[in-house]
Order: structure tokens, then sequence, then C-alpha cells
């Protein structure tokens, strides 16, 4: 018995979810059908009424037949607008036609967002031939005031402004709102505000037709680098428009001793052209700059160097090939470059000198007797390829030592450059014999960077000093013990 209430129920709950699926639906097609009735039975008794008019006017109708026509006109008159009101109760919607991502030459981004707004029961009424205007304006129907825009991304307004205002929006007409980029997204969500009604409809950002079919930006287009190392530039590229979806990658402007790649970060594959596959509009790159060991009259230090990174199809580089040749000697400016209407970012790249401090010694191994000291010559040398500034040399000594510097301090030492410097190390008195290890050292500034150079050790072996008087008394005494055995020997052979 239980078992079959529970059937019975579940299929009850069954019967009312399919019931309730179609209702909206059926209840609208219902009130649609309604408002016909009502219509027709208005449009009857109205006839009724005008000709009980006509009537009346002759004589040939009684005041309460004209009466009773007059009271069923106005009934069918207001059930009529009962009716629309009805039907009319869901009102229009505003919906989202387009969301279009667009950049300007200047690098900005902007999102133009389409709006339209449409009313499926006045197309309805249309449809039906159900003109209710005497009875029942709907110009308060055909156009709504004061719509709000905005745009989010995570429960965030990133669009400048935060919220624009659409004056007016007429039936089966669109309008349109632009906003900045606050942040660079690929997909958000549009917020339309209007008649005390709040709607959200998230979408994916369609590209638009831009100046460059390919945009192409960098967070660290200015940067410093020391000879001999790497430049590495994080590039974002997004295809905006056009047929073409293969490009090629090029560096323009690097003097010859600067050698560049582009790679995927990800693979640290080297790339030379990239591809954009169906539903793929962005892509993350780097480019990478190898600088020389020395500098010279192109790579200069301290001196920027500007250089433009592009993402091109076949016939704009066609068209950079003839600018390369027709500026071999001095470059191609910004205003050439522009006008190929190709993806590019203007980069910079600052060369640095690389500070190095070598300290070289003859004979970094001493030995002495206790009292002595030791003197030395180092050479301070300027192996890299900054100027340095205040190199001072020291000493790190074993405990109660002393050390003497001429000079401890060189206020400059150029490039290839050397200074030599007179160490001289004192031990203590009583020092005791032994190793000893003191260090000398170095630390100088270039670019007001500081710059330490590896320790050099110095071994120093002390020995003890010899007693010359114990040993020549010992020498004598060995002397005379021979002397003696040799005559105690002489006189035992004369016996």
């Amino acid at each position: 018995m239980k078992l079959i209430k529970a059937i019975a129920i579940a299929a009850a709950t069954l019967v009312l979810a399919a019931a309730l699926a179609p209702q909206t639906q059926e209840s609208q097609s219902m009130k649609l059908l309604e408002l016909k009735s009502a219509q027709l039975a208005y449009a009857l008794s109205e006839a009724d009424y005008l000709r009980y008019v006509e009537l009346k006017k002759e004589g040939l109708a009684s005041e309460a037949d004209y009466k009773q026509r007059e009271t069923a006109y106005l009934q069918a008159k207001v059930k009529f607008q009962q009716a629309l009101i009805n039907f009319m109760g869901s009102e229009a919607r505003i919906s989202v036609a387009s969301a279009v991502k667009y950049q300007d030459r200047s690098g900005k981004k902007f999102v133009r967002v389409g709006l339209r707004y449409t009313s499926k029961e006045l197309k309805e009424l249309a449809n039906l031939k159900i003109n209710a205007e005497d009875i029942f304006p709907l110009d308060f129907m055909k156009e709504i005031k004061d719509v709000y825009v905005s745009l989010l991304s995570e429960g965030k307004i990133i669009s400048d402004p935060y919220e624009r205002l659409v004056p007016a929006l007429p039936i089966e007409s669109g309008r349109e709102a632009t906003f900045q980029l606050l942040k660079d997204v690929e997909s958000l969500d549009v917020r339309v505000s209007y008649s005390g009604k709040d709607e959200t409809t998230s979408v994916f950002l369609q590209k638009g037709v831009s100046a460059n079919m390919v945009t192409v930006n960098s967070a660290q287009f200015s940067q410093e680098a020391d000879l001999e190392s790497t430049a590495t530039y994080d590039l974002s590229l997004e295809k905006f428009s056009g047929e073409a979806n293969v490009f090629k990658l090029e560096a323009v402007n690097l003097p010859p001793q600067i050698t560049s790649e582009f790679s995927d970060p990800a693979t640290s594959a080297r790339l030379s052209q990239i591809k954009f596959s169906e539903g793929v509009t962005s892509l993350k790159l780097q480019l990478k700059l190898f600088l020389p060991k020395n500098p010279d009259e192109r790579v200069v230090l301290d001196k920027p160097l500007e250089f433009f990174a592009l993402a091109l199809d076949n016939e704009q580089t066609e068209k950079l090939r003839a600018l390369e040749t027709a500026g071999a000697a001095t470059g191609i400016d910004a205003a050439a470059i522009d006008g190929l209407k190709a993806g590019y970012v203007k980069l910079e790249l600052i060369p640095r000198g690389v500070p190095k401090v070598e300290v070289q010694a003859v004979n970094l191994y001493h030995e002495i007797k206790v009292g002595d000291t030791i003197g030395m010559d180092v050479t301070i040398r300027n192996t890299g390829t900054r100027r340095l500034n205040n190199v001072r040399v020291f000493c790190d000594l074993p405990l109660n030592w002393r050390v003497e510097i001429a000079p401890d301090l060189i206020g400059t030492l150029e490039q290839n450059k050397d200074e030599v410097v007179r160490i001289k190390f004192l031990p203590p008195d009583g020092v005791s014999v032994g190793d000893y290890e003191p260090k000398i050292r170095t630390d100088a500034l270039a670019d007001n960077r500081r710059v330490e150079s590896e320790d050099k050790i110095v071994r120093i072996h002390i020995t003890s000093r010899a007693n010359v008087l114990g040993i020549g008394a010992l020498v004598l005494l060995l002397v005379g013990l021979l002397v003696g055995i040799v005559v105690f020997g002489i006189k035992l052979t004369r016996r």
C-alpha cells in the first residue's frame, strides 16, 4: 500500500512539473486569446451602442434600451482595457545586440556596446490587427527613457565612465554606448538598468575593425641590461580583424651587435611566425635581446636605444623590406613604421656597463721569521666596461695584526686601467709560530651601485728565529769532543 502511494505521489509530481514547464508561454497565449475575444466583444457592443444612438435621435428607441446598450458598451470597453493591460504586463526588454572591442592608435582599448529595444507584445498586437490607441494609449511602450549601462568583470566595474546614460531608446531601434576599458579582458558582463529593472548579460567580446590587424603591447617597454647579458620583453598580441591568420615577427632598428629572438614562454620554442588558430585571438610571446661584450658607436653605454617589435602579414613584410633597403644606414623612423599599418610596439633598451674589479698579485705565499714583516705589491685592475669610483682596498686580518696600505683609496679607475697598491702586513710582538691567512678585499662604486671583487687570501708561514750563540757553543763542543777522541785513540796505539 505504501509503495502504491509513493508511486502515486511521484507520478503526480512529474505531471505537475510537466504542466508548469510551459505555463508561462501558455499563459501568455491565453492572455492574447482573451484580449482578442475582448476586442471582438467590444467591437460588437460598440456597434450596437452606436446603432441605438441613431435610433434614440430618431425617437425609435426608449431611454431604458439606450442606457442598457450604453452600459454594455462601457463594460465591454473596460474589459477590453483590462485584457490589454493584463497582456502587456510582462513589458518589453532591452537586449545586448553587440559588444565590440577595438583599439585606437595610442593603444587604448574600448568597448562599443549596441543595445536594442524590442517588444514582442506590440508585434503580436500588430499581427492580430489589434488597435487600442483610442482606449489605451501605448506611447509609453514605444520608447524607454533613462537607460543606464555599465561594464563589469568579476563583479567590479572596469570601464570609464563607470556608467553611461542613454537618454531614450525607441522601439525596434538601436543605440550604442562606448566605454574605455580600465582592464583588458576577453569577456565581461553588460549591466543594463531601466524602468526599475536590472538586467545583466555575460558576453564574449567581438573584435572590431582596428587600425592594426594585430596589436602588440608590452608592459616592460623600457629596460636596462648589462653588456654580455640578456634583456627579455613580455609581449601581448591580439588579433582584431582581417582574414590573415599567419603573421611574421620582426625586430627593427636593432644594431647588428645585438641579436634577437622571439620565443614561446611556455615551451621556450624559437619563433619567426605565429598563427592564430580558430577561436584564438590573443597570444603571449617573449622577445629576447642578447647584448655584446663591449660597447661601440652603435651600442653606447647609458644611451637609450629605441627599436620596434612588429607582427606583419606578407604584404606588410614586403613593404618593410623595402624600407630597410632605403634606410639601411639611418634606420626606419616611427612615421614609416606607422605607415605600414601593422601591429607594432615601440621598445627601449638602455645598455649598462658591467663593473668588475680584479686583484692581481705575483705571489700570495710568504715565509718569515718571528719579528719580521711582509711587504707586497698588488695590482687593482678594472676589467669591466664601466668606470669605477672610490675603489677602496682593505684587509681582513688575524687577531692583533696590523696593515699599512698605500694608497687605500683610488678615486677613479677607468676601463682596462690599473693601479699598484703597496700592502705591508705587521704581525704582533710575540706572534706564535704557524700559518696565517689575511684577506685582501676591495669594494667600489659604479653607477651608484656597489661592486665587490673576489677576495684574495695571502698565506703567511712564520717560523722561529735561530739561536746563533747556542749553535756555536754546540759546534765547539762537538769539535772538542772529536779532537779528544782522536788524541785518546793515538795514545792507545803507542802503548
